[in-house]
């Protein structure tokens, strides 16, 4: 799916919020992306640490924003405290992570009461790279058994889905 819809899509669901959690961030262009759009604070984890730049603080509208991505392993979050985050997104990623499970309960433990998980990620059946990918139906299930409630699935240009659960 094309970044600019994807995009969009996160500017549409999350609204604008004082920090944001990008788990998966690659290159850090999505955690800069949602520094400029939709938080005063955003922050990428990914386990390779390929494209990031350091920390970048700019102002906006007379407010100071950050976007920042450290190297790290989304199964286990340590430098993030409980309810930390308004909102965590994680795209084209939920795939790559050898036990979602584990590291859903860790983006849920980071967000804060009433925050709000989105996911964009491709769905079964696609076959690119060999990866395991998920129905939509065993993502809602995810995210049921880590205790996200309000969850909403939709499968969008196939093979992808968007997921949004909230804490």
């Amino acid at each position: 799916m094309e970044k600019e819809k994807i995009q969009e899509r996160i500017t549409r669901t999350l609204g604008k919020v004082e920090s944001v959690l990008d788990v998966g961030c690659g290159s850090c262009d999505l955690v800069r992306f949602l520094a400029e759009n939709i938080a005063q604070e955003a922050v990428g984890i990914d386990i390779r640490s390929g494209g990031f730049h350091g920390k970048v603080r700019f102002d906006k509208d007379g407010t100071d924003h950050s976007a920042d991505c450290i190297k790290g392993d989304a199964h286990s979050m340590d430098s993030f405290s409980d309810e930390q985050f308004d909102a965590v997104v994680t795209v084209h990623a939920l795939h790559e992570l050898s036990n979602p499970e584990i590291a859903l309960s860790e983006m849920r433990r980071v967000l804060k009461p009433e925050g709000i998980l989105f996911i964009a990620d491709f769905t079964k059946g696609e076959t690119r790279w060999h990866e395991e990918y998920y129905t939509p139906e065993q993502v809602k299930a995810m995210l049921e058994e880590r205790g996200f409630r309000q969850i909403e699935i939709e499968r969008a240009e196939v093979p992808f889905l968007f997921a949004v659960g909230k804490k």
